[in-house]
């Protein structure tokens, strides 16, 4: 799947238009109705992947989230509507 992806995003994407400071939201719905993913969320680096629960994806291809903690989108929206209510304001607006 790695390789779909990169090669979807240099073909579809050679510019990055702030795809990772900014319009992380919409790059990984992006890849999430293009692959079949789930939008997942990092709070600490406040940063949106596209990820299946193992391989997760941004901009820049794979994203290894090392220790991060990362929260799936709709999990987040159930646990805390507040934060998930302050990203839909601020990021996915």
């Amino acid at each position: 799947m790695e390789e779909k992806i990169k090669e979807f995003i240099s073909r579809r994407f050679p510019v990055d238009c702030d795809w990772t400071t900014g319009n992380c939201y919409w790059f990984a719905l992006i890849l999430s109705e293009q692959f079949g993913l789930d939008i997942y969320y990092l709070p600490i680096p406040g940063h949106f992947v596209a990820g299946n629960g193992f391989e997760f994806f941004d901009y820049h291809g794979k994203y290894d989230v090392g220790d991060e903690p990362i929260i799936l989108l709709g999990e987040l929206k159930r646990l805390d509507p507040l934060q998930a209510k302050r990203l839909e304001d601020n990021c996915m607006a």
